[in-house]
C-alpha cells in the first residue's frame, strides 16, 4: 500500500462565497432522500473567474412569506408577498441578478442567499 501525504481539497458544488453577476437559469423540482421534495433555484455566473459556474439554492417546495423560497421570490420580483397570493418567476429566466453566495452551514459547499435584479 502506498502512503499519501498531499491532497487537493474540494469545496463542494458552486462558486466560492462572494457576490456575482449571474443569469437566472430557472427552478427545478428535486427530491432528497433525507429532506424530501424541494426546489432547486439556479443561476449561471456570467463574469470573472467563476464565469459559467452554476450557483444554486435548494428550498422548500412551498414558498411562504418567511422561508427561503418566499424570500427569493420577493427579492427577485421586487414584490411584497402575502399569504394566499400567486407569484411567478417565469419572467426572471434569462435576466441578470447580483447574487450573494455564502458557505452552507455544514461548510461542505455554497448556496445562494439572495438575488437582486440588475
Amino acid at each position: 500500500m502506498s502512503e499519501v501525504y498531499e491532497f487537493e481539497v474540494s469545496q463542494g458544488g458552486g462558486p466560492p462565497a462572494g457576490n456575482y453577476k449571474a443569469e437566472f437559469v430557472g427552478v427545478e423540482q428535486t427530491t432528497h432522500e433525507e429532506y424530501g421534495d424541494g426546489l432547486r433555484w439556479k443561476w449561471k455566473v456570467i463574469d470573472g473567474p467563476q464565469a459559467g459556474v452554476i450557483a444554486s439554492r435548494t428550498t422548500s417546495p412551498k414558498p411562504t412569506t418567511g422561508n427561503a423560497a418566499g424570500k427569493l421570490i420577493a427579492a427577485m420580483t421586487g414584490a411584497t408577498l402575502a399569504g394566499g397570493q400567486k407569484a411567478s418567476v417565469r419572467d426572471c429566466v434569462g435576466k441578470t441578478f447580483l447574487i450573494s453566495v455564502q458557505a452552507t452551514k455544514s461548510g461542505s459547499g455554497t448556496r445562494v442567499e439572495t438575488a437582486i435584479p440588475l
